[in-house]
């Protein structure tokens, strides 16, 4: 769901900004302007990801013939990281909002999941959640527009998500199956132990046996 897109943008100059070439260069300047314009928005590309943003090329500024504002213009050619939900992906979310209409999950930021009461009636898992909780929803369907806040999404409730990222479902999977494998070692154990009880039984018959015959000659 995380990728790597390239962005192509142009941006404006301002006299004002290009004071700041005393104190740095115009490629620190245009990376931070982008940054300040595009990272945790969305583009056509997805959500971009904060911090994200790199400067790879530029082109020479110029400034547009009749308009008097005084804007150089640059071309410039950026990395990014964004996020793009696509339906049938499994993610984990926090629960910011819980109402009669449903779950309203969060996650990163970047996307909010609304997950419908109507489609988990009869849930009891799906009832016990409250707000805070973090929770695994299956994604259905996503839109967005270019620089909107985050990404609208619509959602299936999974399971509860425990503190290591794992499904309630899951966990008690796993306990099942070291119980298992502590019972099945138990098992095996036994046999061992019984033959170890058998033998120093067996040893201290042959003593008691011997003493006997030690009594035996000495009268």
């Amino acid at each position: 769901m995380e990728s790597v897109a390239f962005f192509e943008k142009k941006l404006n100059l301002t006299p004002q900004e290009f004071n700041e070439i005393k104190r740095t260069s115009i490629d620190d300047i245009l990376l931070k302007k982008a940054k300040d314009s595009m990272e945790n928005k969305c583009s056509e590309n997805g959500f971009i990801l904060p911090g994200s943003i790199t400067l790879h090329s530029r082109s020479m500024g110029y400034f547009e013939a009749a308009r008097f504002t005084g804007d150089a213009i640059y071309y410039v050619k950026l990395e990014g990281k964004v996020i793009y939900p696509v339906d049938g992906i499994r993610i984990n979310g926090e629960v910011i909002r819980k109402n009669k209409m449903g779950l309203y999950v969060n996650y990163q930021n970047a996307i909010r999941i609304q997950v419908p009461r109507d489609l988990h009636l009869g849930n009891e898992t799906f009832d016990n959640v409250q707000v805070g909780d973090m929770v695994q929803v299956e994604i259905k369907r996503s839109k967005f527009a270019v620089n909107d806040q985050y990404i609208l999404s619509s959602g299936i409730f999974i399971d509860l998500v425990d503190s290591t990222g794992l499904a309630h479902t899951v966990v008690e999977k796993l306990e099942e199956e070291e119980s298992e494998e502590e019972e099945e070692s138990e098992e095996e154990e036994e046999p061992v132990q019984q033959v170890k009880e058998m033998a120093e039984e067996e040893d201290e018959e042959e003593e008691e046996d011997e003493d006997e015959e030690d009594e035996e000659d000495e009268d």
